[in-house]
């Protein structure tokens, strides 16, 4: 049988440990709140009618993506459901 040896911890190591886990708590934690911030902050206002017109193109394409998709998984979920039967 081998022997293990155990550490015994400090009381100050515990503290320091604590310390040091809290910090990078805190990080997480900003880095969360920022990146939570940038994507749901406001759309800026367009410069020019061409990034109007882009940025409506795209949300346009975006929908129409997802309801492709959507039409897509229905009918994948109904195929299934009739082959059970």
């Amino acid at each position: 049988m081998s022997s293990q040896t155990v550490h015994k911890y400090t009381l100050e190591e515990i503290a320091e440990r604590k310390k040091q886990l809290q910090h990078e708590i805190q990080v997480q934690k900003k880095t969360i709140i920022t990146t939570t911030r940038e994507i749901f902050a406001p759309v800026a206002p367009t410069a020019n009618k061409a990034d109007a017109i882009m940025r409506s193109f795209n949300t346009g394409m975006a929908v129409f993506d997802g309801v492709m998709m959507g039409i897509k998984i229905m009918r994948k979920v109904r195929a299934y459901f009739r082959k059970l039967k």
